[in-house]
């Protein structure tokens, strides 16, 4: 909790994966990758409950002897390479008994990201009352997400040479508001910078492997 606001981790992890088979459960410094980012998630002082969606018989076999993860199955209807996260997250958050006034999600493919990344996105969002924020890393050499901004918020995915793209790591906003807009991305969500040492997205095996590096050198 931050503010009295209610606070949730959402960590989505489901089987399939186009480029870099079953990525999520691949070992990542004698871990499971997604293990990295339930550390992560639970260390952070804002995060009231952590809920990981997933069709992943491993991933569901381990998280379920964690006390402080509930583990939610995925129907196969949202396992489809044509949905989105934010689908998911509609889905699941329509079915919480429980009601949280921020969202927060994770994916497990950014185990480079701390808890303190994750706080600090949650402090600048709520103290800057805006409803939505992301994180985003600078690049010198074009990126596919490279993104236009105008202010300190994000304004569109546009091809760049330089500048800031999503780096997948943190996407935050308050639950009602998302719920009315379906996405995190609007003329005010916030952007929040994070240094290339913890902005590393895995999608294939080659950023598989410089996010080992990078971790070993940390």
């Amino acid at each position: 909790m931050y503010k009295n606001k209610k606070i949730l981790g959402i960590i989505l992890a489901r089987s399939g994966s186009k480029r870099l088979k079953y990525k999520n459960i691949l070992n990542f410094c004698g871990k499971p990758l997604f293990y990295w980012t339930l550390l992560a998630a639970k260390k952070s002082k804002y995060l009231d409950n952590i809920i990981i969606s997933t069709n992943d018989k491993k991933i569901i076999n381990y998280t379920k002897k964690l006390s402080y993860v509930e583990t939610t199955i995925r129907s196969e209807k949202l396992c489809g390479h044509n949905i989105t996260s934010e689908d998911v997250v509609l889905d699941l958050i329509s079915k919480l008994e429980k009601k949280f006034d921020v969202i927060v999600v994770l994916q497990p493919t950014s185990p480079l990201r701390k808890s303190l990344d994750i706080d600090y996105a949650i402090r600048k969002m709520i103290n800057e009352n805006d409803k939505f924020i992301v994180s985003v890393c600078h690049r010198r050499k074009s990126h596919k997400y490279m993104i236009e901004t105008k202010k300190g918020y994000f304004k569109r995915i546009k091809k760049k040479s330089s500048g800031y793209a999503l780096n997948g790591a943190i996407y935050a906003a308050e639950t009602s508001y998302f719920k009315k807009t379906r996405s995190f991305f609007t003329k005010k969500t916030l952007i929040f910078p994070m240094p290339a040492s913890r902005s590393v997205d895995i999608d294939t095996f080659e950023d598989f492997n410089m996010a080992k590096s990078k971790f070993k050198n940390k």
